[in-house]
């Protein structure tokens, strides 16, 4: 075989090999079909301050980009850490601004004019927190967007990994969106 065939035969294996191992890591989030998945590794591109190992698993309700839809921006988040992430609400504060202010400016047209996001979280207990985002919504409305959110961590004795889930969502706790949201459930059996 010569080396001019060679090559590009290697280049297009490697290339499948590629692309193979990165659909191997599945999203640990399981929802209804028509909700769209995303997984994410820290650090984090877009909020790389965030110092922790691990993966980031989405799950997005069918709405979610559609600014009248029922559903719009709420969504399931999942944090797989390998470190404990020693939650405070001072700390979910702080960590939520870094957050959406490095997501929302990563995909803006004009991240110097989005505004600082304001994070408020109370402890409910030791293992759950509920509190509000101030921010803004670069990748629809282009406009200021206040989501609610439920965070809840455990610790997985299986996999040794610390479980941190937001539910997210713009639409006032009482609303039927946060019972499609509590119906994503995570695929671990230490949970």
């Amino acid at each position: 075989m010569n080396s001019a065939k060679t090559i590009p035969f290697f280049l297009i294996l490697f290339i499948f090999i590629q692309c193979n191992s990165e659909n191997t890591n599945k999203n640990k989030l399981s929802a209804p079909e028509s909700w769209r998945g995303e997984i994410l590794n820290f650090p984090l591109e877009f909020a790389n301050s965030l110092k922790y190992s691990g993966a980031e698993y989405i799950q997005f309700a069918p709405g979610w980009g559609t600014k009248d839809a029922e559903d719009y921006f709420s969504y399931v988040l999942l944090w797989e850490i390998n470190d404990n992430p020693n939650l405070s609400s001072k700390k979910l504060e702080h960590e939520m601004q870094v957050y959406f202010d490095g997501l929302m400016k990563e995909v803006s047209e004009t991240p110097d004019q989005i505004p600082d996001s304001k994070a408020f979280f109370e402890k409910v207990n030791d293992s759950l927190y509920i509190g509000k985002v101030i921010t803004f919504d670069a990748f629809t409305t282009n406009t200021p967007l206040s989501l609610n959110m439920i965070i809840a961590k455990s610790y997985c004795e299986k996999t040794k990994k610390h479980i941190v889930r937001f539910d997210v969502s713009p639409q006032l706790p009482k609303h039927p969106v946060w019972k499609k949201l509590k119906q994503v459930t995570i695929d671990e059996n230490c949970l």
